[in-house]
């Protein structure tokens, strides 16, 4: 089974920019009802796609206040043993940044290592690359950053 997450938000200057659960130093960061964290929504997502077991709206609505400010990696733990009970296993999955600035270059090995401990994969099962929307639109004018993850599942029939 193969699932893609995708996922935005809105960038503003003096918050803070989580990606994969790591936190990058930049002067501008997510706007969000939870961190914000568009790389790990975009795996919920995928990995939830995948499973045909509903997106992340459907199990963590942001109209619920206990997900106000929720950290996304504990989300992430959440919907991967989720999905383990209904006898899914991760094989990979890959994912793609997209943001002017801050560069990435120096996170990405990071954010792979984290989000490999998170879902309990190798490092090789995990894909983080970045690019720019080439300074096109609101992402290429740093108003925001999107993320997206394609992932896939075997099913475990025992």
């Amino acid at each position: 089974m193969v699932g893609i997450g995708y996922d935005i938000h809105r960038l503003k200057q003096g918050e803070t920019l989580i990606l994969g659960g790591v936190s990058v130093p930049s002067p501008a960061g997510t706007v969000a009802h939870s961190d914000g964290d568009v790389l790990a929504h975009a795996i919920i997502d995928a990995l939830l796609g995948a499973a045909s077991l509903g997106d992340i709206g459907d199990h963590f609505p942001d109209t619920d206040e206990k997900y106000k400010n929720a950290n996304s990696i504990e989300l992430l733990i959440f919907i991967h043993n989720f999905i383990k009970n209904q006898r899914y296993k991760i094989v990979n999955i890959d994912t793609t940044i997209v943001l002017e600035k801050p560069k990435l270059a120096h996170y990405k090995s990071e954010i792979r290592a984290n989000l490999a401990k998170a879902l309990e994969l190798d490092m090789c099962q995990v894909s983080v690359k970045a690019t720019t929307n080439e300074r096109l639109g609101n992402i290429g004018n740093n108003e925001g950053i999107a993320a997206l993850a394609v992932c896939q599942l075997d099913y475990l029939n025992k």
